[in-house]
């Protein structure tokens, strides 16, 4: 089957227009969501670009190769600075830019115009470049757990293999698949392996959208507005899980019980919205002072539950005394006044026979009652006995 060359390149426009006009609707309806938009203007560039291979335009070379290749280039481009909006990074339009004026400096000189392969290899290495930095960007935000980056990199490799292919292809194919006399069925062939790549791009891109949605939406329902900690669902969704899994085996785990002191005191006297503001205080002190894999829960009011696994009764006290005396030597200004908090904390183990939250969460609260009775502004280390004990009231009664 044989197609019209010109045939083939209107519906490949068509097409490719189609598809970016649609993703550019689904940008209007979520604007948060910019990359969309970029990726829609990404595919129009290049279906504008597709029409410049049209009469009368093959009689002038230089808008044929020079203008519509560098749309092409910058459509690429445009790929690699779509993952950057995603990623929260700046969009470099100057290099695309540089890259697309070097380009066009290179077209005007006959030498290079009129050099069939050195366009097409030029070309090939462009594209492939900026293809190369999309799946870098994505990989450098592999911290951010999203199912669908990794197959997302993995398209761009591979459309970026595809485009260099055509370099070692030169002499043995028809353009565009490789450097012989343009035939339209190579043409469709590799309108066809574009789009499919082009395709799965946008597909993954979307997905990757919809699982950020979705992470902060779950993030918003277990996390404190006030403080940014976790919630007490968060600690309950957490405690559900690990007793899932009684058996096998198991790190330990320690946890800390904390209350601020006096903090009633605090609000009647200063106001709700200075108390907010010492609670903020509080929760970012206990940010700075714990472990990254540590969870920071505020349970209610002044009262806070920390889980820290894999720490030991020595680790999680000494954890518990730089919360403590790095909150205690802080203060929150308010006006002419410096307002400054103390808190207790108990201090719970695993390593004390027990590997359930719910009881250690108890036997922090009866080390946080001992250390009030005694003073405040103190850490007291659970005893073996408290571990026995019925699961803590704020649990119970959740």
């Amino acid at each position: 089957m044989q197609f019209d060359l010109n045939t083939t390149l209107i519906a490949i426009s068509v097409i490719i227009s189609i598809l970016g006009l649609q993703l550019l609707v689904y940008w209007s309806r979520d604007r948060r969501s910019r990359w969309v938009g970029w990726i829609g203007a990404t595919f129009l560039l290049g279906a504008l670009s597709l029409l410049l291979y049209l009469p009368p335009m093959r009689n002038y070379p230089f808008i044929d190769f020079g203008i519509g290749n560098a749309l092409r280039i910058a459509a690429f481009a445009f790929l690699w600075l779509d993952v950057r909006i995603f990623c929260g990074r700046r969009p470099e339009l100057l290099v695309v830019a540089l890259i697309s004026s070097l380009w066009l400096a290179l077209c005007s000189v006959p030498a290079f115009l009129g050099n069939f392969e050195a366009r097409v290899v030029v070309t090939s290495v462009l594209t492939a470049l900026f293809l190369s930095l999309g799946a870098l960007e994505l990989w450098r935000d592999r911290d951010e757990y999203l199912p669908s980056r990794t197959p997302t990199i993995a398209v761009y490799l591979s459309f970026a293999g595809f485009m260099l292919m055509r370099i070692p292809l030169l002499e043995v194919l028809p353009f565009p698949m490789g450097g012989l006399p343009i035939d339209p069925n190579w043409l469709a062939l590799f309108a066809l392996i574009s789009f499919v790549h082009a395709s799965f791009i946008v597909g993954f891109t979307l997905s990757m959208t919809r699982e950020r949605c979705e992470t902060e939406q779950r993030r918003f329902a277990l996390s404190d507005s006030l403080t940014g900690l976790l919630n007490r669902r968060a600690f309950l969704d957490h405690a559900a899980r690990m007793n899932r899994r009684r058996h096998g085996p198991r790190d330990r785990i320690a946890m800390l019980v904390l209350d601020l002191d006096h903090f009633k005191l605090v609000n009647d006297r200063y106001g709700h919205e200075a108390g907010d503001m010492v609670l903020q205080s509080f929760a970012e002190t206990a940010r700075r002072a714990t472990r990254a894999g540590d969870l920071l829960y505020r349970m209610g009011g002044e009262e806070f539950c920390f889980v820290l696994p894999g720490a030991s009764v020595a680790e999680a006290g000494a954890v518990a005394e730089r919360i403590r005396t790095k909150f205690e030597e802080s203060f929150v200004p308010r006006g002419s006044e410096c307002i400054s908090a103390t808190v207790s904390i108990g201090v719970a183990s695993s390593e004390m026979t027990a590997y359930d939250l719910e009881r250690l969460l108890a036997a922090g609260d009866s080390a946080v009652y001992e250390a009030k009775a005694k003073g405040r502004n103190r850490t007291i280390i659970a005893q073996p006995t408290s571990l026995t004990r019925a699961p803590s009231a704020r649990v119970a009664a959740a």
